[in-house]
């Protein structure tokens, strides 16, 4: 089964986190009725993926196909939703845009997607004088810092940035928002929100 249109088919083993498991290995169950957007899984297996992927206003440029049937995908919170919902041979699917798939897992390893990246946060000082920042930005104070954790190939016709995982990296705060992968908390960003890289003299303020 192949989809069109740069749409991914998902299946959903779970799709609410609707359970804690605490101290002791005690389970407790949450009531996902009262505000499901808040409880909604971003997780599930592909199914189905295009066969080709074509420009989209998700991204500045074409991406390269990294998905493969079979993997697991952390996706966009909205993409759980009754619009999303398809059935096919009496089986419930998700469609999802290629774009708005974060990343993915095959054979145990974490690969992002689609010029995506996840950084983790930290606490910083508010002062410039231990980065490297554009001059553009000097003035601008609506900047958020955080540790590189997981980067992928870029878009296509984008640059590749000189940017290692566990670099200290700078990004406009709405450009970010919040998921929980692998039990870890990240900012989940595409590539082009990273605007500096921290200077090496600041790195021990952050360990």
């Amino acid at each position: 089964m192949k989809t069109t249109r740069d749409i991914v088919l998902i299946s959903a083993p779970q799709k609410y986190n609707d359970r804690i498991e605490i101290e002791g290995g005690t389970i407790i169950y949450l009531d996902t009725s009262f505000k499901p957007q808040h409880h909604v899984s971003i997780k599930g297996i592909v199914e189905a993926v295009p066969g080709l992927l074509t420009p989209s206003h998700y991204a500045n440029g074409t991406l390269e196909m990294e998905l493969e049937v079979g993997d697991e995908v952390y996706f966009h919170y909205l993409t759980i939703a009754p619009d999303n919902l398809v059935w096919h041979e009496d089986k419930e699917y998700y469609q999802v845009e290629y774009y708005n798939i974060f990343a993915y897992k095959r054979d145990g390893v974490l690969h992002m997607n689609g010029g995506w990246v996840f950084v983790e946060p930290v606490k910083r000082e508010s002062r410039f004088g231990n980065f490297i920042v554009p001059d553009a930005y000097k003035q601008n104070t609506s900047w958020d810092v955080g540790k590189l954790r997981h980067i992928g190939i870029p878009e296509k016709d984008q640059p590749t940035l000189d940017v290692s995982e566990g670099d200290y990296v700078l990004f406009t705060k709405n450009s970010k928002f919040e998921n929980e992968v692998e039990g870890e908390v990240f900012y989940t960003m595409q590539q082009r929100d990273l605007t500096a890289v921290l200077d090496e003299s600041a790195l021990s303020e952050f360990e």
